[in-house]
């Protein structure tokens, strides 16, 4: 009887695909999307899995995966993410990688920070300390709160938190020092972005966080040749007692030997409206490139 009321639930919710599908515009294909608009809250469902509440998990966690590959081959636009997401995760409060990927995806792809925080939350609070990826979990936190917050005192707590658990690299209490110390850094981000490319196999996501690894590497050394021409401008004022018109007045006066190359193909030049050297370079959000689809493979559990 148990088999056949969760094999009714189950159908019941795959149906609501073809309830949804009629308040759908006939110009995207969503395949089993929408229908979350009909989905029961986790606590109902947990209820009414009859004991196969792992089981439930498992089913709505497949159909989120196909939400989001869906979503990204279309409008981007991931309306119900946080909620199947929260939906598998108090079916099965202990799986431990619904919550990584959630923390990954709903920050750095979807852009809702804070879904992505309060389910790392959870995940902290219901997935067993011993599990061997547990230190993820707070380790995310910890880069939402630095990279997204700002909050260099909050990220470094959770950073050293990470460091009681196993698996653990060596490098975090490094990384909370850092942090500790309020660093401005964009280095700071680095050690996090490989982290998420270890812990997907997707080559999508791998490549597009690497370029964004890449891109703070850039930032920095901007921030270094901004600093250096600056400079060159000061002691150009203390001679001339004007500022230059442009940048090469700088080499043609000896001051500089050459304007540095810009790292990321953009160029450097003097601002006579507020004194300053700056960048025609804009740095870039860590949110992956929307023009490209992203298929994200789930880790068997």
């Amino acid at each position: 009887m148990r088999n056949i009321l969760l094999i009714t639930l189950l159908i019941f919710l795959s149906s609501g695909v073809h309830l949804a599908s009629k308040h759908i515009d006939d110009s995207f294909k969503f395949d089993e999307t929408e229908y979350l608009l009909y989905l029961p809250s986790g606590k109902f469902l947990q209820g009414a899995a009859l004991c196969y509440d792992e089981m439930l998990a498992d089913f709505m966690f497949i159909k989120t995966i196909g939400y989001l590959g869906s979503h990204a081959e279309t409008d981007r636009n991931y309306t119900y993410l946080d909620q199947m997401l929260n939906v598998v995760t108090t079916l099965d409060p202990f799986y431990e990688f619904p919550y990584e990927f959630g923390g990954i995806v709903l920050a750095t792809e979807v852009g809702k920070v804070d879904s992505s925080i309060s389910l790392l939350k959870k995940g902290m609070e219901n997935v067993p300390q011993n599990h061997e990826r547990y230190w993820y979990l707070p380790f995310y936190y910890a880069f939402n709160f630095m990279y997204y917050k700002n909050d260099y005192l909050t990220a470094a707590k959770y950073i050293e938190l990470s460091t009681k658990y196993k698996n653990s690299p060596s490098y975090l209490p490094l990384l909370a020092a850092r942090l500790r110390a309020n660093t401005e850094s964009p280095e700071a981000a680095i050690p996090f972005l490989q982290e998420m490319i270890k812990s997907t196999d997707n080559e999508t996501l791998k490549n597009n966080l690497a370029l964004r690894i890449d891109e703070l590497k850039a930032v920095k050394q901007v921030k270094s040749d901004i600093q250096l021409l600056e400079y060159a401008v000061k002691y150009y004022y203390s001679i001339y007692n004007k500022y230059p018109e442009y940048l090469w007045e700088l080499i043609i006066t000896g001051i500089i030997a050459k304007v540095p190359e810009h790292p990321m193909g953009g160029s450097y030049y003097f601002s006579h409206q507020d004194k300053t050297v700056k960048s025609t370079f804009k740095t870039l959000p860590l949110y992956i490139d929307k023009t490209r689809s992203l298929e994200i493979k789930a880790t068997p559990k």
